[in-house]
């Protein structure tokens, strides 16, 4: 398997469950992707989008309605899950709180019969892999829950799966080794060399470790692709809404004194960059845009903005420290909501600041994204 090549396509797949109060709610409608060898990639999105529904599909835990999933060359169309190419690691761990560390790690190759010399050597192999050799005799009990989520993940690489599924598997952990786990989780898929898809509903751990993300809502997929291009470009409201903070407006666009303007239903006019979005950019058309807090910046008192800046005055409802930065919240004078994040050299300008005070946030003209129309967050 290469690094271009396909280890999995899912093509047009569908499922739908029985609602206790009648008729049926659709987990997946019509859901298409690829995923390519060496490739993590993680499925992003609110509860009940389908990612979970999405991954049990791949494992061999739910049949599809409509629709048909290939892995690694071969049809999984009633192929039980012990006989697929996978393996899942899942949010509880699930280990066997009897056994030792070792012994949870080879109980797949004990049942499917492997030598004990080759068992042994690579429960050992799996154990370095993970970061605990010299823990092979310890019980679940006597581990951190670090320690239990690596367990588990040397539990499912010992079988040599082509293809490793997670299921929110860092959930139960502290922010800090939550972070920390998330930078080993990606060292190890580089160095397995095999595809891992990833599922949580945390954003910020998507852009983090994904090459690509596939990002989902009410069982379709809004968007796949890098995280830079998820967060940069996305390519619907919903997208825009839910990856990130954002500033979304919908409003006309104008042509005023040579510059292209929102003029947004919220009240500010928003000024965009009208030749990098030519193609949707046309004077008298409806539009929608975003701009993201970190692009706000704030002006100096008697500041003056040049051509290629936009201007927004709004009065301070909320002003929080989060370490590095300065949460700034706001409001235009016909009351939208407006974030903005400060950070240097304008923090120390952000620290004398009090709520109710009356600013004006600064942007290029660069930062405004524009959105497709014809949808409403």
């Amino acid at each position: 398997m290469t690094e271009t090549s396909s280890v999995v396509v899912v093509s047009g797949a569908t499922k739908r469950f029985a609602a206790p109060e009648g008729g049926f709610v659709t987990a997946l409608n019509g859901v298409s992707f690829e995923v390519l060898g060496k490739e993590f990639i993680t499925l992003l999105g609110p509860s009940g989008c389908g990612k979970t529904t999405l991954l049990r599909a791949l494992s061999g835990f739910e049949d599809l309605d409509a629709g048909s999933i290939t892995i690694d060359g071969q049809a999984m169309a009633g192929v039980p899950p012990h006989k697929r190419p996978v393996n899942t690691v899942f949010q509880s761990y699930a280990l066997f709180p009897h056994l030792s560390v070792g012994d949870n790690i080879g109980y797949g190759l004990d049942v499917t019969g492997c030598p004990r010399a080759e068992r042994d050597k690579r429960v050992g192999a799996a154990m370095e892999l993970v970061g605990l050799a010299g823990f092979e005799r310890r019980k679940p009990r006597q581990l951190s829950g670090g320690q239990q989520q690596r367990v588990a993940l040397a539990r499912a690489i010992v079988n040599r799966p082509k293809l490793l599924l997670l299921d929110e598997p860092l959930s139960a952990l502290d922010r800090k080794l939550r972070e920390a786990m998330q930078l080993e989780l990606k060292s190890l898929q580089s160095e397995l060399g095999i595809a891992f898809i990833f599922v949580t509903h945390d954003q910020e751990e998507a852009l983090t470790m994904s090459d690509r993300i596939v990002v989902m809502n009410q069982g379709r997929i809004e968007q796949i692709g890098t995280p830079t291009e998820i967060y940069d470009h996305p390519a619907s409201w919903f997208v825009a809404d839910f990856i990130g903070e954002s500033n979304l407006f919908g409003g006309r666009l104008v042509e005023a004194e040579g510059r292209l303007l929102l003029e947004t239903d919220e009240g500010p006019m928003i000024l965009l960059n009208g030749d990098r979005e030519s193609g949707q950019a046309v004077p008298g058309t409806r539009a929608k845009a975003l701009i993201r807090p970190e692009d706000l910046h704030l002006m100096e008192a008697g500041g003056e903005a040049d051509a290629e800046l936009g201007v927004l005055a709004v009065t301070l409802t909320q002003i929080v420290f989060v370490g590095s930065d300065f949460q700034l919240v706001a409001e235009t004078a016909d009351g939208f909501p407006i974030k903005a994040t400060v950070r240097d050299p304008s923090r120390s300008l952000a620290s004398r600041l009090k709520s109710g005070a009356e600013v004006r946030l600064s942007y290029h003209r660069d930062a405004p994204r524009l959105l497709p129309v014809g949808e409403e967050g």
